[in-house]
């Protein structure tokens, strides 16, 4: 079906900064922030300190004094985004079905925020404990098994050792390995955040001396030619 097409309607403008005001439905405007604050967002697993913002208005063409003035109206929708998913929204385009947002206002209306992410490293932890439970589960089994199956004592008792100095190791010295992990990822994903971060401000401040420069010093990731 073809869109339908609508002439923009032109009136005398009621401001003192312009002569004629024009309306259409298609005028917006379209803005992106940087926000220092700490909030939770969809698809990241920490609560950030700073994340950028886009929001989209509805938007009036004023003129006067032989130029154009745009003016942005009611907000229709504003959207926040990690630091690093900004920089993949912005890099990375006609990627599967977009980059996760977090949707803040729509249609002039707060959307309400979200809670606190779970903690990926407790997650992980639950799933190893559950995984170790089943892992000794199956060992008690087999266990028992041996038991069974008319094997003579001396058998028997070799391979119940076996199993039984098998699951002596998991239970001594696993949760100790899974512990230093957790500790592990926590302190991976600290400096993960301290590591975007970073590269963010140094991108944004690139990108501020390639605009003062004409646009002539393009963006570099260090360490790359």
């Amino acid at each position: 079906m073809p869109r339908e097409i609508v002439e923009p309607i032109t009136e005398a403008s009621e401001s003192p900064v312009s002569e004629t005001r024009t309306t259409h439905p298609a005028y917006a405007m379209i803005g992106a922030s940087r926000v220092s604050g700490r909030t939770n967002l969809y698809a990241s697993d920490f609560k950030h300190q700073n994340y950028m913002t886009i929001s989209i208005r509805r938007s009036e063409l004023h003129r006067g004094l032989n130029r154009d003035w745009h003016f942005g109206r009611e907000e229709l929708i504003e959207v926040a985004l990690s630091e690093s998913q900004w920089a993949t929204f912005v890099s990375a385009p006609n990627v599967g079905s977009g980059v996760p947002c977090t949707l803040e206002y729509f249609q002039g209306k707060l959307v309400p925020g979200l809670p606190q992410p779970p903690s990926r490293v407790d997650q992980f932890d639950a799933e190893i404990q559950e995984r170790l439970k089943k892992c000794l589960k199956t060992l008690d089994d087999g266990i028992a098994a041996v038991q069974e199956v008319g094997l003579s004592k001396v058998k028997q008792d070799k391979l119940a050792s076996i199993f039984k100095g098998v699951r002596t190791e998991i239970m001594s010295n696993l949760p100790f390995v899974a512990e230093q992990f957790s500790e592990h990822m926590e302190d991976t994903v600290e400096k993960a955040k301290q590591e975007v971060h970073g590269y963010m401000l140094q991108a944004m401040n690139r990108a501020g001396l390639s605009a003062l420069n004409g646009g002539t010093m393009p963006l570099q990731i260090e360490g790359e030619d």
